[in-house]
């Protein structure tokens, strides 16, 4: 339903060859433009790295009658693609076919392609008729939803409309991704996400409206697509709850942040500033997270004037400087130029038939240096032309064994693939020398790798269980296989309860019991996907990929990993730990076979000691320890309550007259008592609770006490609220008493805390109080 002559191309000045292709395929020559690197050029995407030119088409959405001549001076002056409104762009074409390096210089690369995509939302807009994406039927319920909860009418206001449509657009992306496995955080994906749920938050206050949104939102989005994209359904609540979450936490963000921006405002009007240091503003950005439009605004409303250039220039140093962290091309561009010089980038594993195998030395490196031979005692990288060795990718580690023939014994710790497919060893050459061309017999360790396999079928299962009995929103988001245990990574807000955790290890265990047959097929990516195996959002997978299926569709995903040939062998599952490694990121580490079964062992011998310790059985082992505690409660309730009159015993009585050291302070004209204890407290928190009874009883005045609390000097210093707001503070106080004896500490104005090392010279401390005190506040004592 498009209009052919409606359809302009546009090309690179210097893409003769993309012009040839639209000619050849009846675009007239009129309706050919060509742009510059501004509007037709693409990459690289950092200082270097892929790039090259592209083509655009562009649909022309004004009068057929208004399209001046060809001739016509104003062609690709005031009228044509890229040039004026009446032309959208719709579909483009990235012709990826240069590596650019720092110097500016394009080289052709060995693989070149096409990346290709046309816009959605904007061919809606052509075939509907609409002057923009957001008055077509893809946003105009989500319009609707955000313009009636605020009260407000979509087509009215510039400034509104602009707010409803990205609390819209930014709802329904947040939408899109959360249902696609990514979470909010503070690195990557997430923190993209995090940035996009905010900034709908924040042009949502701007239309007065205050409660949780986007959850809303989340339900429209998949009211409207789920018939398309059914994730959308399956992980709504997910997704909301995610969504809710996420809000109340930027609440609490921008609550924090305010305070911090009070403070920065204050400090200077008080200096006498016209504006907050742009270095601030954008440090309450990166640390708080506090939106920069908001720092600008509320400084307005006091009066201060924001440096915008300022702000941009520190912002671009942030870039730069968050560029540089995640640009590890840069540092790893030097070894890879090293292995690519042994002029094989896929080393064939032979690792899925055999765990033995003859094979050529191609490389040998020492030190990072590329090297003909090592010998004994040399700690060495070695490439093989083929391997049984599995090197280190897909969480699953790499193996380990010897590589050995008559005239050396090399002892492999770990394979790993730095470079491409090229699976590297690293060795100590036990005995012996070995060179480049060597044959080597490669061994790898069996045992070491049937506790590998069986950790990672468990790992596949436990992902199937989980998206079972948790959600279908659980993806996987990192794995660790090891021989002695595996750890699970996954997405996921909350804790498992301890029923999902049982119900969990139970379905595994089903699994395993069951015997299933673990089913390993090469196909392609396309077609896998098609068939419902998981592939991870973020992830790169090639054209052809290695899939395993486990009770098919219940386990089904793309891996390149080393696994059972059944179920069964697995043994025991066991889930030893869950903990939270992010936001909403969760981790299970679990034990399978042997050492599963040890733990159990060891489980039980503990329970059996305990009962034999306890006098009960097993059985009511439970219900000893819940009376202990109890026990033990009551028995701490009651020590608390006689150190507590002991403590008021020794500060309200005369008592011993060694443990006082009380004076009289002259502040500001004023004659200040000060009260000086040493008292057998056993805990700072007694020591507080004896000085509030102190500071009680003086009304206004100074406290000080001393305690000797886990062999630690203790001093506790507390100013009643008279003085504390601004003629002395106890703060220096404590430190000062402290450093009397070498220690130091502080606090509030109200009360503080001090220490030192030697419980011994505790007594000395409090001997000092009153010259060190006096000398704090400018008298001689």
């Amino acid at each position: 339903h498009l209009e052919p002559e409606r359809i302009y191309a546009t090309i690179h000045t210097i893409d003769d060859e993309a012009e040839q292709i639209w000619l050849d395929l009846g675009i007239p020559p009129d309706r050919i433009s060509r742009l510059g690197d501004e509007d037709n050029w693409w990459g690289p995407a950092g200082d270097e790295g892929a790039c090259g030119p592209c083509s655009e088409l562009n649909y022309y959405l004004g009068d057929l009658s208004d399209i001046p001549p060809v001739g016509d001076d104003s062609r690709g002056k005031t009228w044509g693609p890229g040039i004026s409104d009446d032309f959208l762009e719709f579909y483009n074409l990235v012709f990826t076919q240069f590596n650019r390096d720092r110097d500016g210089n394009d080289t052709l690369l060995p693989s070149k392609n096409i990346d290709t995509g046309m816009g959605f939302e904007r061919i809606v807009q052509i075939l509907q008729g609409k002057s923009n994406v957001y008055e077509t039927d893809v946003f105009t319920p989500l319009i609707n939803l955000v313009a009636t909860t605020a009260g407000v009418q979509y087509g009215q206001d510039d400034a509104t409309d602009r707010a409803i449509r990205v609390v819209a657009e930014h709802g329904r992306s947040a939408t899109f991704l959360i249902s696609d496995g990514v979470v909010p955080g503070n690195t990557g994906r997430g923190y993209v996400l995090r940035r996009v749920i905010r900034r709908g938050m924040l042009f949502g206050r701007e239309l007065g409206i205050t409660e949780p949104l986007l959850p809303s939102i989340a339900n429209s989005v998949a009211e409207s697509m789920s018939h398309v994209y059914p994730e959308l359904r399956d992980n709504l609540s997910f997704t909301q709850h995610v969504l809710e979450k996420e809000e109340t936490s930027f609440e609490t963000t921008l609550e924090q942040g305010s305070k911090r921006l009070d403070n920065l405002i204050e400090r200077a009007k008080e200096s006498g500033e016209s504006q907050i240091a742009a270095s601030d503003i954008v440090q309450l950005y990166d640390s708080h997270g506090f939106p920069i439009e908001m720092t600008v605004e509320m400084s307005a409303n006091s009066g201060l004037d924001a440096d915008n250039d300022a702000i941009e220039a520190e912002m671009e140093a942030l870039r730069r400087k968050s560029r540089a962290a995640a640009n590890v091309f840069a540092e790893d561009a030097g070894a890879d130029a090293l292995y690519r010089s042994f002029g094989v980038e896929d080393v064939n594993f032979l690792g899925y038939r055999t765990l033995t195998a003859d094979s050529e030395v191609i490389g040998l490196v020492v030190n990072g240096e590329s090297v003909q031979e090592a010998t004994a005692g040399s700690k060495v990288e070695v490439i093989l032309a083929e391997t049984p060795f599995y090197a280190a990718r897909g969480g699953q580690i790499g193996d380990a064994g010897w590589l050995r023939n008559e005239r050396a014994v090399l002892r492999a710790h770990d394979c790993q693939a730095p470079f491409g497919h090229m699976n590297v060893h690293y060795c100590e050459v036990k005995s012996g020398r070995v060179a480049v061309g060597d044959v080597l017999t490669a061994l790898v360790d069996g045992v070491r790798r049937e506790k590998i396999r069986r950790n990672h079928t468990a790992t596949h299962l436990v992902h199937a269980a989980l998206r079972e009995i948790v959600g279908s929103h659980v993806r996987q988001s990192g794995s660790l296989v090891a021989p002695d245990y595996l750890r699970f990574d996954f997405t996921h807000i909350d804790s498992l309860s301890p029923e999902q955790v049982m119900e969990t290890q139970d379905r595994v265990n089903l699994a395993i019991r069951q015997n299933l047959p673990v089913e390993v097929h090469w196909t392609t990516y396309s077609k896998a996907v098609e068939e419902g195996a998981l592939a991870f959002f973020g992830d790169t997978y090639e054209h052809d990929v290695r899939t395993i299926k486990i009770d098919a569709p219940w386990s089904y995903e793309l891996c390149g990993g080393t696994h059972m040939d059944s179920t069964g062998g697995i043994g025991v599952f066991l889930m030893v730990s869950q903990s939270g490694i992010g936001s909403g990121i969760r981790r299970i580490e679990a034990l399978t076979g042997i050492g599963a079964e040890k733990s159990v062992a060891t489980r039980f011998q503990l329970i059996d000691k305990l009962s034999s310790r306890l006098r009960v059985a097993p059985e009511s082992l439970l219900e000893r320890v819940d009376a202990l505690t109890d026990e033990l409660e009551q028995a701490t309730r009651r020590a608390e309550h006689l150190e507590e009159q002991l403590l008021r015993a020794t500060v309200q009585g005369d008592g011993d007259q060694a443990s006082k050291h009380d004076f009289d302070l002259r502040v500001n004209g004023s004659i200040v008592p000060v009260r000086v204890r040493m008292i057998p407290a056993s805990n700072v928190n007694a020591m507080r609770r004896t000085g509030d009874l102190l500071r009680e009883q003086i009304g206004s005045g100074i406290v000080i006490l001393g305690a000797v609390v886990s062999e630690r000097p203790i001093v506790v210093a507390m100013v009643t609220k008279d003085l504390a707001t601004g003629t002395v503070h106890a703060g220096d106080i404590s430190k000062a008493v402290a450093a009397t004896i070498g220690g130091g500490g502080g606090g509030s104005a109200e009360t503080a805390q001090a220490g030192a090392k030697d419980p011994s010279r505790i007594n000395e401390a409090l001997a000092k109080t009153e010259q060190a005190v006096k000398r704090l506040y400018g008298e001689s004592s």
